[in-house]
């Protein structure tokens, strides 16, 4: 399970959006209601970008792209001195290979990104992207006890004179328990109280790479299933059986937010 900060990308105030053709703000949006599509460049071998430049520069060394048919996309990233080709980093992908997940070996003070590419699966699509986020990695945590999702719906819900009942859904979010049973590392354990700490929200990512160990994958523990969540209620930490000398026990709650 991984944790990160602001996605930059989309909260960072002004600055442009462009592409070689459609709307690209789509694929910035958190919304993440609508792909960016392209337009009449279906064609095999016809290149494409989208593109997005800051006002000021901001950290990254996480990059995520989210359900995209492109399948030889190039990351180009500007600090201030002109576009270079993304460098120094680990590429994983999701197992149907439209999901990328980039580590970079170190922060990077990111001005504008790029990201292009010409072919898609399959082949001669207009080519597109879901979702694009940037941001820095809080932490990885693998020692987790239990971890409880539930998707929450809102609703509108009248009784009838008929004694039946009327519900409109108006839309769902996710929530998460988190539960951390009796933790030794001091490491993990310093992302915990991080995590505990922070007031503001962050983005957490279930699967981790993990689909080939899940015997079952479904939402929210698919690879592309990464949601901007916040601290909901109380957290509590506790030594287990209140003994100084054994691991802690952390509860926290997590809620998706806008």
């Amino acid at each position: 399970m991984r944790f990160f900060d602001t996605n930059w990308l989309f909260e960072a105030f002004g600055g442009t959006y462009s592409a070689s053709s459609g709307f690209p703000l789509l694929c910035f949006d958190e919304e993440n209601k609508y792909p960016w599509t392209s337009s009449g460049e279906a064609t095999d071998g016809n290149a494409i970008f989208v593109e997005r430049v800051l006002l000021n520069v901001v950290p990254v060394n996480r990059i995520f792209i989210k359900q995209t048919n492109i399948n030889n996309i190039t990351i180009e990233i500007d600090t201030g001195s002109g576009y270079v080709a993304l460098s120094n980093f680990i590429l994983t992908k999701s197992n149907d290979g439209t999901q990328y997940f980039y580590e970079l070996g170190a922060i990077v003070s990111l001005l504008k990104i790029k990201i292009s590419g010409s072919n898609t699966t399959p082949t001669n699509q207009d080519k597109s992207i879901q979702q694009i986020l940037a941001f820095t990695e809080l932490g990885v945590i693998k020692a987790i006890d239990d971890i409880s999702p539930k998707k929450n719906r809102v609703q509108k819900i009248s009784k009838l004179n008929t004694g039946k009942v009327d519900v409109i859904n108006k839309g769902s979010y996710f929530s998460f328990d988190l539960r951390f049973k009796a933790h030794y590392n001091s490491s993990e354990n310093g992302i915990i109280q991080t995590l505990i700490n922070n007031d503001n929200a962050f983005w957490l990512w279930i699967n981790d790479d993990e689909e080939d160990s899940m015997v079952m994958i479904q939402e929210p523990y698919r690879f592309g299933d990464i949601y901007k969540v916040a601290q909901q209620k109380d957290s509590n930490l506790s030594f287990t059986g209140n003994a100084f000398f054994s691991g802690i026990d952390a509860v926290t709650n997590l809620v998706e937010v806008p």
